[in-house]
């Protein structure tokens, strides 16, 4: 006879001391199998069938390991749009979307080409073309297995303008070809000790030799590939500002600004050519 609902409520509860969000991902995991609103807000018995209590020992074998929920459920939500995501790509983080909202803010038109560097997901790139179809992005990735889900991404918003691009950084892009770099790159350390908390997401999306040579090798090629008066803008870590203002300053970048995310901690800088 098959566990009904309440043992996994109940295990659930079991295991809150040492995984404090465990009640409510598993009602969340529980609306991906259809189980109604009311039985999982009452916590009410249901009659599970064979395959619903398959995919509860899955979800608890996984979740106790630490993998984390968007994984779980293959989703992942970003800009309010739902992306496919697994562990060949990073999940993407609330913060990030003030980058898409950045980009919207400007004036860009049809003829205006975007340029993301190391797309992951796709989320980025597929958010503002989802926002704005006329815009032309181009976004690259040196992962073959994370293009292939930034394509799933593609494919599911059919967001025929954004075209994706197996290359190193902006080595597939020409001289004053580009209005706007987009980059998130890799900018932990090796020892960077929050590297324990996100062990199931791909270690190559995540560091970078010495922290800092994303930044720099990215910077020094954009100058290259953006027109006059395009910009670029980066992702860092919150303790890097002056670091990537250096760099950017470097390399002949100016109009060069620092802003905040939702924390209050410096997340962006972005700069003109």
């Amino acid at each position: 006879m098959n566990q009904g609902l309440k043992y996994y409520f109940s295990l659930a509860r079991s295991k809150e001391s040492q995984h404090q969000n465990i009640l409510r991902d598993l009602k969340y995991f529980l609306k991906s199998l259809e189980v109604s609103n009311a039985v999982i807000t009452l916590e009410d018995e249901y009659d599970l069938s064979t395959e619903e209590v398959l995919k509860l020992d899955d979800f608890f074998s996984s979740y106790l390991a630490g993998m984390p929920l968007d994984y779980i459920l293959n989703e992942s939500e970003f800009m309010g749009y739902k992306f496919f995501v697994d562990s060949r790509v990073l999940i993407p983080r609330p913060e990030t979307e003030l980058i898409v909202e950045w980009v919207l803010g400007l004036s860009l038109n049809k003829n205006s080409t975007i340029f993301e560097v190391g797309t992951g997901s796709g989320c980025i790139a597929i958010s503002i073309y989802l926002k704005n179809n006329e815009l032309k992005i181009l976004a690259t990735d040196l992962s073959g297995p994370a293009l292939e889900v930034a394509q799933i991404n593609k494919d599911l918003h059919n967001a025929h303008n954004v075209t994706f691009v197996q290359s190193n950084w902006l080595g597939c892009s020409l001289k004053n070809s580009l209005d706007l770099v987009i980059s998130n790159p890799p900018y932990l350390q090796p020892d960077d000790p929050h590297l324990s908390d996100l062990n199931h997401e791909p270690l190559m999306a995540l560091t970078a030799e010495n922290g800092s040579q994303s930044f720099f090798q990215i910077a020094s090629q954009a100058i290259y590939s953006l027109k006059i008066g395009g910009r670029i803008i980066f992702e860092h870590g919150y303790s890097q500002a002056q670091e990537v203002y250096d760099i950017l300053e470097d390399c002949g970048y100016k109009n060069i600004v620092t802003s905040k995310d939702f924390q209050g901690l410096d997340r962006y800088t972005y700069a003109n050519k």
